[in-house]
């Protein structure tokens, strides 16, 4: 073939030798003359030849071919005598590293450019970069092109890009401190352009004049000092970096496991993550922006404000409450100087906008009710009136609205006011099939049921809290089945129809028309049990019921608890007890009912005396002898159809406020009381049928204002 023929002729001996060796190969060790004869290849050139005497010492000479020096030797050892080059120094200038940037940046957010590739090329730019103000604007570019490679809401960015993004941010809070650097940041509100090319650009104009020796020019010299003493501008938004850093970090305890070990070596980088808020804090607060140092300072707060502190415990102090305590405000915050949330939200009370007022206000609260300072935490909320205009709230202030009443409840509950602890409870479990979406604990898959709506329950998720944050979901069933049963059992005890704990009556009726009831197991069996153990006067069965709940393991300060709750049963047994037998007795000895009740004299003398105020014990006391004297007197007819009146006026009365509200909230309030029944006033299995009245609006399972979401009302007309 011609063509093989002159690429072979084209082919220099060098380049055989490298790409196929240097020809020392089996191939010439042969002893064939491969040189074509006049007459071409005869069938005696294929054919083995004889050696003959003259051949036998006749060998081919075959020339030595000196191996091929390398290019780098040819360099180094040259004939004439030169000096061998220098190695190029991998050092970029000043104006090399800007005109690369610049390029690297026009490609962000074109289509087909690989993040991955952008964020190396930045990172070795990082390194080649000598001035301050270069390095933190590759620094911004980076940490936001880190952000970029996750762009799925629903997912976390990685621990490895999450901790890059971390020291990025602290490098350049660094440079935006020092007071030398004088590097700005310019924010989305500043009316500034960038300088930082310009002046570098000067700047190394005059460091190579003053490295060669000349002298520079009046101008030059005039704008090299100006450039020494102006600020230095990039553009960037330092809040928005930290802020979505937090929602990076709460995002990826969310997607761990709660009790793997990663997930609490996870949770330690919290404590970097608060520090480079403190340094953004104190960023914003040399350039006088209040607006940007109050958002640093509430997302400050919502870091630090449920972190549990024994030092600041109530029941730690072992604080006497003296008479008239919820009137000395005095007393109040008179031990709260010195701590961070405290601090935090004094100033925050003074920042404009009334949505960083509310999360302050109700951060506050919640910070007061783990600590067991329940008149604190219910006067401070009360104050605030928040009951009256949380329903105009976001979503997250709703949220978090509903998380800190809750925790109130059970604040009130571990001091023994358990009247309150059913009140503020009352109005998350009124709507039980909500109760994880209401404290964004988590989402009920039976919501779902029929029409399951992907992108909503997506958003709901992305609010849940991480793990560390939780209030255990059976602990506050407990609480308030607990306190719904100190309240409504009396109630029943005395005769009247009119329901004050509807979540507990929910479950407490039902249970009574049982025949045959199973041993309890679960923790709504166990109260139950104890409930209908203490309509019968039996204190000490039913506290021991009680007792055997598994919320006493992670209950705080669980066996002072248990104390005021002892005796607030014994007080209740007393009352039924009384209201029940009151009618097979002429008198009853004070000293029996101590003993029977294991209670002080001073204690029953308090008990039954406010029951004969209130007209519940028909009686009188008999100081000489200690007893109670009986007045067992049937009611005249007049007094019986007052009773009956008075019983009809109070169900009239709760049907207008039920009109009332309803005129007030829409008839989806009416539906919402009535969740679960048909027209015929039957249980259904439908609970949740589609949603039509509500117009398709996202975050309609929110927009509920009896709800938890909702108007306290309840909350607000008890007190």
């Amino acid at each position: 073939d011609d063509g093989d023929g002159e690429g072979g002729d084209d082919m220099g001996d060098d380049d055989w030798d490298d790409d196929y060796g240097d020809g020392d190969d089996d191939e010439d060790d042969s002893d064939l003359d491969v040189d074509e004869t006049p007459g071409g290849f005869t069938r005696a050139f294929w054919l083995k030849k004889t050696p003959t005497e003259g051949d036998t010492g006749k060998k081919r000479d075959r020339k030595q071919r000196e191996p091929k020096k390398k290019k780098e030797d040819t360099t180094s050892t040259a004939d004439d005598g030169k000096k061998p080059e220098e190695k190029k120094s991998t050092e970029m200038s000043t104006e090399a590293v800007l005109k690369k940037l610049r390029d690297i940046e026009d490609t962000r957010g074109r289509r087909g450019v690989d993040r991955k590739e952008y964020i190396q090329d930045l990172e070795l730019l990082l390194t080649k970069a000598r001035k301050r103000a270069t390095r933190v604007k590759i620094e911004t570019l980076l940490t936001t092109a880190l952000f970029d490679m996750n762009l799925n809401t629903g997912t976390a960015l990685s621990i490895n890009s999450w901790t890059r993004c971390a020291k990025l941010l602290n490098a350049i809070v660094a440079c935006l401190l020092d007071p030398e650097m004088k590097v700005r940041l310019i924010e989305d509100d500043d009316d500034l352009e960038e300088n930082y090319e310009e002046l570098e650009l000067e700047e190394e104009e005059k460091e190579k004049k003053l490295k060669e020796g000349k002298k520079a020019d009046a101008k030059p010299a005039a704008a090299a000092a100006r450039s020494g003493d102006e600020i230095i501008y990039i553009k960037g938004n330092l809040h928005s970096y930290i802020q979505r850093l937090s929602d990076q970090f709460l995002a990826s305890l969310r997607e761990m496991q709660e009790h793997d070990e990663k997930y609490a070596e996870r949770l330690g980088d919290e404590k970097g993550l608060v520090d480079l808020i403190k340094s953004g804090t104190k960023y914003y607060q040399s350039l006088n922006k209040k607006a940007l140092v109050d958002m640093c300072r509430l997302l400050h707060l919502t870091h630090t404000y449920y972190i549990y502190k024994a030092s600041k415990d109530h029941f730690a102090q072992n604080i006497e409450e003296e008479k008239g305590y919820m009137m000395q405000m005095k007393s109040m915050f008179s031990d709260q100087a010195g701590d961070i949330v405290y601090d935090l939200c004094l100033q925050l009370y003074q920042a404009e906008g009334a949505r960083t007022k509310t999360v302050a206000r109700l951060c506050h609260v919640y910070y007061y009710c783990i600590h067991n300072r329940f008149h604190e935490a219910r006067n401070l909320l009360l104050m605030s009136h928040l009951q009256d205009v949380i329903h105009d709230a976001d979503i997250h202030c709703r949220i978090l609205y509903n998380r800190t009443l809750a925790q109130l409840g059970l604040c009130a509950f571990r001091n023994g006011h358990f009247r309150y602890a059913m009140d503020c409870l009352s109005e998350l479990f009124n709507h039980q099939l909500r109760i994880k979406e209401l404290l964004a604990q988590g989402v009920t898959s039976n919501r779902y049921h029929h029409d399951r709506n992907l992108e909503k329950e997506l958003r709901e998720k992305m609010r849940v809290y991480p793990y560390h944050m939780h209030m255990a979901h059976e602990m506050l069933e407990a609480v308030n089945l607990i306190s719904g049963m100190l309240i409504e059992i009396p109630n029943l005890a005395k005769g009247k129809r009119k329901t004050i704990s509807r979540s507990f009556r929910m479950k407490y009726d039902p249970y009574k028309k049982q025949e045959v009831t199973a041993p309890p197991e679960s923790t709504r069996q166990i109260i139950l049990a104890a409930s209908d153990i203490l309509s019968n006067g039996d204190w000490e069965g039913c506290f021991n019921l009680i007792c055997q709940l598994r919320m006493w393991g992670y209950m705080p300060h669980a066996q002072q608890v248990k104390l005021n709750l002892k005796k607030q049963i014994q007080q209740v047994a007393l009352q039924i007890y009384l209201l029940v037998n009151a009618s097979t007795y002429v008198s009853i000895n004070a000293a029996f009912l101590c003993e029977m009740f294991s209670m002080a004299e001073s204690d029953v003398h308090r008990i039954v005396s406010r029951m004969m105020l209130k007209n519940e014990l028909l009686g009188a006391w008999d100081q000489p002898s200690g007893c109670v004297i009986m007045h067992n007197e049937e009611q005249s007819r007049l007094q019986q159809k007052i009773s009956a009146m008075a019983d009809k006026v109070a169900q009239h009365v709760e049907m207008n406020e039920t009109k009332l509200d309803i005129h007030r909230y829409g008839w989806n309030y009416n539906r919402n009381q009535n969740y679960g029944k048909d027209s015929k006033g039957q249980r259904s299995h439908h609970r949740y049928n589609k949603d039509k009245s509500r117009g398709g609006k996202d975050d309609s399972n929110y927009q509920d204002r009896r709800g938890g979401y909702g108007r306290s009302s309840n909350y607000k007309r008890r007190y």
